[in-house]
This record gives C-alpha cells, sequence and structure tokens, in this order.
C-alpha cells in the first residue's frame, strides 16, 4: 500500500515539516502521512518548491484513518529511478514511548520485511520503541537536529538490536540528505541531548539567580554557540525540550537539579517559537529583543539565592556543564573519541568554530577550570563534577585526560 515511493515520513509536526523539507531540497520523493489531514494541508502550504520540478497526488487515507500525499520529483534521481534502495520509513510523532510503539506496531503490519523504520526521538531509548515488533532489528534512531536546514549532522541511534544492513541504510539515507550520520549507542539522550540538557539548564538556572537574558546570549555566543541557550529551547519547543530534560533527570538523578522554569513556560501555553512564542516573543520570524513579558514574570516568580553575577561566570557555568557531560560521555563509551564530540558540537548543534571546542577549554586551562569548580558545587548541581574528574586535568588535552582517568576509575 505505501510502496511507492521508497521514503514514507510520517508526522508532520514542525520537526517534521522540516525533515520533509530537507528531502525536498535534496530532490528525494517523499509520501508523507499524518494523522489529522489538516497537517498534511498546512505542510504543503509551507514547503519551498518549484511545482515545475514536482507533483503531488491527490490526498489518500490509509490504515488507521491517516492521512498521505506523495510528493513525486519530476526527475528522479539514478538512485530512486533504479529502484535499488531499501525502502525506508521516518516516523516524527509525539515524543511519548507508548505512541511511538502502537505507531511501529501498525507499521509493522502494512509493510514488508524489506522495509527500514527509523525514530526520529531525540530522547526515548530506541530498544524500547521496538521491543514490541516481529522484527526490532529493523529499527534504528535517525535523529535530526533544529533547524533541520542548518545542521549538517543525523544521529544514527544503534539499539540493542539493530542489525548492520538497517545501519547502512539508515548511513546512506543521511548521505543522501547531503548529511553526516553519527552512529550512537543507545542511551538517554544519546550525544547531542545529553550534553544540551545541563546546557539548557544551567542557563535557566542562571536565571533564576539573577544573570540576565542578555548576559546569556552573549556567553553563549562568544563560547560559540549559534544562538543564545532561551532562543535555542524556543527554536526546539519548550515540551520537547521539557521531556529531553526529564529524561537527562531520570537516567542522571544525581547531576542535575531541574529549573522549575521551563515547566512554569508550558504550563503558561509558552510552547516555543513555533506555538505562540516561548522566552521571547516572535514575529515574522523575528525573535524580540527582549524576554517576552510571560517569561519574565515566570523568571521572577523564581527567583532563588540572587545576586549579582559576572559576566566571566556566566560563561564558565555555560561551557562547562557541557565540558563535564562530554568526559562522561567519553568514559562512559557512550562517544568513542574527541572527534565525536566536535562532530556532535559542530553538526548536530552549530557551534561556531568547528573542530576547536575542545580548545576553547585547553586555552582555559586546567588550574583555572579546577578552581571555578571547587566553588562552582555551591550554587550548581550540574557542575558538581564526578569524583577524580577534577584531579585528572592536564593542560595539553584536560578534557582527553579527565575521560581517561575516569574510564578507568
Amino acid at each position: 500500500m505505501l510502496s511507492d515511493p521508497s521514503v514514507v515520513l510520517v508526522g508532520l509536526g514542525v520537526v517534521g515539516r522540516a525533515i520533509l523539507q530537507a528531502h525536498l531540497d535534496a530532490g528525494i520523493s517523499v509520501r508523507v502521512v499524518d494523522q489529522d489531514a489538516a497537517s498534511v494541508d498546512l505542510a504543503l502550504t509551507r514547503l519551498r518548491f518549484d511545482p515545475d520540478d514536482w507533483g503531488l497526488s491527490e490526498r489518500a487515507t490509509i490504515g488507521s484513518g491517516l492521512s498521505s500525499v506523495t510528493i513525486r520529483a519530476r526527475r528522479p534521481s539514478e538512485e530512486d529511478a533504479a529502484g535499488k534502495l531499501a525502502p525506508i520509513l521516518i516516523e516524527s510523532v509525539a515524543e511519548r514511548l507508548a505512541v511511538k510503539r502502537d505507531f511501529f506496531e501498525m507499521a509493522e503490519s502494512l509493510l514488508g520485511d524489506q522495509w527500514i523504520f527509523c525514530t526520529n526521538t531525540s530522547t526515548l531509548r530506541v530498544t524500547e520503541i521496538a521491543k514490541s515488533l516481529r522484527q526490532p532489528q529493523r529499527v534504528c534512531g535517525m535523529h535530526f537536529f533544529m533547524p533541520v536546514g542548518q545542521r549538517d549532522a543525523v544521529e544514527i541511534v544503534r539499539a540493542d538490536l539493530t542489525s548492520e544492513d538497517a545501519l547502512r541504510c539508515g548511513c546512506r539515507h543521511v548521505r543522501r540528505l547531503g548529511k553526516t550520520p553519527l552512529v550512537v549507542r543507545d542511551s538517554p539522550g544519546f550525544i547531542v541531548n545529553r550534553m544540551l540538557s545541563p546546557y539548557l539548564n544551567e542557563a535557566m538556572v542562571l536565571l533564576s539567580q539573577g544573570a540576565t537574558a542578555e548576559q546569556i546570549e552573549v556567553a553563549a555566543i562568544e563560547f560559540g554557540m549559534p544562538l543564545s541557550p532561551l532562543e535555542l529551547t524556543d527554536l526546539i519547543g519548550s515540551r520537547t525540550m521539557f521531556d529531553a530534560g526529564r529524561v537527562y533527570w531520570q537516567a542522571f538523578p544525581s547531576r542535575i537539579d531541574p529549573s522549575p522554569i521551563l515547566p512554569a513556560m508550558i504550563k503558561a501555553g509558552r510552547g516555543g517559537r513555533f506555538a505562540g512564542g516561548g522566552f521571547y516573543d516572535y514575529v515574522d520570524d523575528l525573535r524580540s529583543p527582549t524576554l517576552s513579558a510571560s517569561a519574565v514574570e515566570i523568571c521572577s516568580r523564581y527567583r532563588r539565592n540572587v545576586r549579582r553575577i559576572e559576566d566571566r561566570e556566566v560563561l564558565m557555568r555555560l561551557s562547562l556543564a557541557m565540558w563535564i557531560e562530554s568526559a562522561i560521555l567519553l568514559a562512559d563509551s557512550v562517544a568513542t573519541s574527541l572527534d565525536e564530540i566536535e562532530a556532535a558540537m559542530a553538526g548536530g548543534l552549530g557551534f561556531t568554530r568547528r573542530g576547536e571546542w575542545y580548545r576553547f577549554f585547553d586555552e582555559i586551562g586546567s588550574q583555572r577550570i579546577s578552581e571555578f569548580l571547587a566553588t562552582a558545587r555551591s550554587f550548581s548541581k550540574s557542575l558538581v563534577a564526578p569524583l577524580g574528574l577534577v584531579r585528572s586535568l592536564d593542560s595539553r588535552r584536560p578534557s582527553e585526560a579527565a575521560a581517561a582517568r575516569l574510564a578507568n576509575g
């Protein structure tokens, strides 16, 4: 029923639409599916494509009342024309385990054994998503980053039973999109979101303790991030970021003290850039220069231990929250090399000085990092370095030495 074309994308929310656009930009025909016909219509009105190059099918209704439209290139690529690529399904539905499990059970009943299933989960373990299937080896993670059009990396997640064939197909498809596949272990948050969660939470903790949004934005950009962590939260979406942070906290409760600001934003209806605004207001894709009135009120409500925070402290707290996590990722073998961390930072998070993320910390130096972390534990749980981390700092490659020492106990 769904065998033509060989790429099916299910879920046309904000991220799903961005993934669809990436396929069209790469000239790849796609069949799009959503449970809501209005979401299909909305996606079609927001796409950027030349009607002379693409043809649209009539809307069809498929199993369980799903709405579907095919967007086909009038001049298909040689790979598509040859018909030799394994058919691939990319899921981008709600970030809830039960929803994803139910969806893949339905997909397995509809599609033949030759299909590869990819889940765009950002937080859930792919092994748990696939465990109820008859053929869990067909499933891998394919985690895109926002904004999809500006991030050239995609995490390909190897679940416990993922086959080598599924991994190869996932990586090949990511390369067809003109992006770089990062093959990662199936662990909470994978690599990018595991580093991102303490960083974004630290930004909100700083807000509650007296730092300004302007200080946070300036520090993030000085560090090498492309935008403020508060604006990044808006871009990802408050609910999605809350779900990612909850997974991190559940996995590592001793390493983070979740800020109450984000759930308060969700409760107040501040869902992010594509949901009426979040920390900032947005008009015609332009961000307001200052925090929204709602965000100011929420942040004021949760101010704790307020004091004057210097710019240098903001920079150190934001950056070291990520640095500590990178060392633990290496020690836990979730990431296998410094180069993998560098690729995740550049391709997944848009770090602006490609290949120089670790150099930032090398330039600070072991002694200053050690001294700062010795005091930081009094005001931030995310900056409590695990035993042995500070002692293992080395002035040449502090993060490499730290990871090696942690790995060796």
